[in-house]
């Protein structure tokens, strides 16, 4: 009886166990669950509509390989957009549903520079969603400061192949993200506001030129941060939402990533006393 006891709390232990990796693994990759675009259409059948030409490039284990190819390569990108494409417009407060059809098609860009793409995390684990190959739903937001709206691509994995399944547009106030937006706006475009809001002294890291896997770490002062800062992108910005979500409202990772160049600057933001504070930079 003690053995069959025993064994009996060694099941509801593993039982546990496995449903708290669950919900770690649900909290850290949330797009995966997403309701699909693609699939969920009445009646379509991908793996008849997928062409041989689609399956001739290398591109779909890591959605950053993918997304670059879909970028440059106008013929990839055509084969790759789910015509006709469902578009969705929220303005004043009503939704307004189109399609965008084969022929009308325009190359897109996506990225609002082609040296460099930003990314905003909650923290600095999930940065590691990037490089996952779990990932099967991705959007890519592309961010308008100056005008408050996001427009919003998104990618679905389907038969193992990335596809451009719907755009859509939203006011930037129905974003999560809404409030940290327009913080980093200001930060971005006025030097005053940018200066009162660094953390002095601020946080610094940087590579070890003595150790190719090592970082040296110290700290800025806020003359030092102006004398040799990146260049913030000040209009407009991208976001690519691999799964993160954001449930801490006042702490923001934000990434700007260089396009084959091997650039990188990681600014980290945190809300105190109710007001947002650049507390650390990498680079």
């Amino acid at each position: 009886m003690k053995k069959i006891e025993n064994l009996f709390l060694l099941v509801l232990l593993l039982a546990a166990c496995d449903s708290k990796k669950a919900d770690t693994q649900d909290d850290g990759n949330r797009a995966d669950t997403a309701d699909s675009v693609c699939v969920a259409d009445t009646g379509l059948n991908l793996s008849a509509e997928i062409s041989d030409g689609l399956t001739n490039k290398n591109v779909d284990e890591f959605f950053g390989d993918f997304i670059f190819s879909f970028i440059q390569d106008r013929r990839l990108q055509v084969e790759r957009v789910r015509f006709p494409l469902k578009y969705v417009k929220m303005t004043a407060g009503k939704q307004i549903t189109s399609v965008i059809e084969k022929n009308a098609w325009k190359h897109e860009r996506i990225f609002v520079s082609p040296e460099y793409y930003t990314v905003l995390f909650n923290n600095e684990d999930q940065m590691e969603l990037e490089n996952s190959t779990e990932t099967k739903v991705v959007d890519i937001e592309k961010i308008n400061l100056k005008k408050n709206f996001i427009k919003v691509f998104h990618f679905e994995k389907v038969n193992g192949l990335w596809m451009l399944c719907q755009e859509s547009e939203h006011p930037m106030g129905k974003s999560p993200l809404a409030e940290f937006l327009d913080f980093y706006r200001k930060f971005a475009s006025d030097s005053l506001m940018q200066r009162k809001s660094i953390e002095d002294p601020l946080r610094f890291v940087t590579a070890d030129p003595e150790n190719d896997f090592g970082t040296i770490e110290g700290t800025l002062s806020v003359d030092q941060w102006f004398a040799f800062k990146p260049v913030l992108p000040e209009n407009e910005i991208t976001n690519i939402r691999y799964g993160q979500s954001y449930k801490n409202p006042n702490h923001i990772v934000f990434v700007k990533r260089g396009i084959s160049n091997g650039m990188l600057d990681v600014l980290t933001f945190t809300k105190k006393d109710g007001q947002w504070k650049f507390v650390s930079y990498e680079n």
